[in-house]
């Protein structure tokens, strides 16, 4: 018998974010193989204590939630969360493996974890799984995309952070819960070299699609360079990033790295702003887990309107100029 998965939920506004919902479909399969538990832990949750979290990573696959309720720091550090982690490992069974997302301040978590522990860590992995010596294997791809590497681990707990989009995730399981507990712990005592003197937003232009909490999709609706400039400004107006279909990335007017769906990325935002978008499973496969999706299209039987939380049916320049119209009266 092996100690249980732990897995550090990121999560934005209230939601888990997709990469989570990658990690614990994953973590699942693997705990099911080694007859151990996935624990979701969730740090610094108690801003939105009201969230149904235990249902929002038991329909995923986490067996049990652990929420962290840290005080003494106004906004928690890399190093600060490592050190939590670290202390779990007090009370709680150590694991026999970790896994963070793949962003700037997993790797460091994932890294000061694995430096305390004295044990291996793997990052930007597209996989893990449990090798034919029961140890963990996690993949990456390395030598330029072209090439999968296996890193097995020697001693457990292995840590690996996970890279967002290389999963996807299946269907969840409705209903299902994780059984929650509280852990509190101040950290006023503990002396930390890394402090955070402010939060600054994103530039929605630069910011990688897959992290942005709302996006503008443009499709081959939209119909014109001159359209998409109008899209462009739309998308200022909401603090949105840009994003589009494979047409609408063959038509130049988003880059390939913008480019959502089978062939593009994968997105969870708060909001998705479909535009001139038809709906082909190519696309909505990369956005259908969009927390809140408006779609706008002139062809009343456009699938997209099937997928689509609120719909306006129209000319895609015509309903982006009034929009526009809209928020700049109201001072947006």
């Amino acid at each position: 018998m092996v100690g249980p998965i732990w897995l550090l939920v990121d999560h934005s506004r209230g939601q888990i974010t997709f990469v989570t919902k990658e990690m614990l479909q994953d973590a699942s399969e693997v705990a099911r193989s080694l007859g151990a538990q996935v624990w979701a832990i969730l740090i610094n949750g108690d801003e939105a204590a009201e969230e149904p979290w235990d249902e929002q990573v038991g329909v995923f696959g986490a067996d049990h939630l652990l929420r962290i309720r840290a005080a003494g720091l106004p906004y928690l550090t890399a190093e600060a969360c490592s050190f939590i982690l670290d202390e779990l490992s007090g009370p709680y069974e150590r694991p026999y493996l970790v896994v963070v997302a793949n962003s700037i301040e997993g790797q460091e978590i994932a890294t000061r974890l694995a430096t305390k522990w004295d044990t291996g860590y793997a990052n930007d992995c597209v996989s893990f799984s449990i090798g034919l010596k029961g140890n963990v294997e996690a993949t990456r791809i390395t030598h330029g995309e072209q090439l999968e590497t296996i890193v097995a681990f020697s001693k457990d707990p292995a840590v690996i952070s996970f890279r967002p989009g290389s999963a996807g995730i299946g269907a969840s399981v409705a209903g299902r819960k994780a059984k929650e507990y509280l852990y509190e712990i101040d950290l006023t005592p503990h002396k930390f070299e890394q402090s955070v003197r402010g939060l600054f937003p994103a530039d929605p232009r630069k910011i990688d699609i897959s992290e942005a909490d709302s996006i503008v999709a443009c499709g081959y609706g939209v119909g014109s360079q001159a359209n998409f400039l109008i899209l462009q400004e739309l998308a200022d107006k909401l603090g949105a990033a840009i994003a589009g279909t494979r047409r609408a990335n063959d038509k130049g007017w988003v880059n390939i790295e913008r480019r959502v769906g089978l062939t593009g990325k994968t997105v969870c935002p708060q909001l998705y702003l479909a535009v001139g978008i038809s709906g082909a499973r190519e696309h909505v496969v990369g956005m259908d887990t969009s927390k809140v999706i408006v779609a706008i299209n002139k062809d009343s039987r456009a699938e997209i309107f099937r997928l689509a939380h609120l719909g306006v049916i129209g000319d895609a320049e015509e309903v982006m100029l009034a929009l526009l119209k809209k928020l700049k009266d109201t001072g947006a």
